[in-house]
């Protein structure tokens, strides 16, 4: 009778350490894998006078001090912020080039050394200009580059490059719902 005691308590055991451990199991977080880059962001400055009221065309003060200490009295931003896209072969367009002022641009990531990207912008003319804009890879790396080729009596046009967190990954749902 105790053989027979010792196997059911084996066999209770077992069956405890294996409820312990699934529980343990299903309490255990999900790991969501980080991101894989930061985000890269784009804006155009033209050297014209802001439009009255245009809450889309905002320089910030960091971008209008950089114009300012380069000489440049009258700036407006022609784009907004835009995102581009991270892939080997991927480009975004940036600005459509307003057909007044100039041709359509688009920019290009590509890795730079070390920590290190670079942003290639191409487009402003019909015969093509590339801006190559170099900086860290690291949220609040910032740079302003002028685009040289196209400078007038009014200024040149620049070329802002912000980088940013890695986007957000929503969380997995763990209430069992789809």
């Amino acid at each position: 009778m105790s053989r027979q005691f010792l196997d059911f308590t084996t066999v209770i055991s077992t069956l405890a350490v294996v409820v312990v451990a699934a529980n343990a199991q299903e309490t255990m977080p999900k790991q969501v894998a980080p991101p894989e880059s930061n985000q890269v962001y784009v804006k155009i400055i033209l050297p014209t006078d802001p439009p009255d009221g245009d809450k889309d065309r905002v320089v910030e003060s960091w971008v209008a001090k950089g114009l300012k200490k380069r000489g440049q009295a009258k700036f407006s931003a022609t784009t907004k912020w835009v995102s581009l896209d991270r892939g080997e072969f991927e480009s975004t367009w940036v600005w459509d080039g307003n057909p007044i002022h100039a041709c359509p641009v688009d920019a290009q990531i590509t890795e730079g050394a070390d920590d290190h990207i670079k942003v290639l912008l191409r487009g402003w003319h019909p015969g093509g200009t590339d801006i190559i804009v170099s900086l860290t890879d690291e949220p609040g790396s910032r740079a302003i580059a002028a685009v040289e080729e196209l400078k007038t009596e009014h200024g040149m046009p620049y070329v802002v490059v912000l980088i940013g967190p890695p986007p957000e990954i929503p969380a997995a749902s763990t209430d069992g719902k789809k």
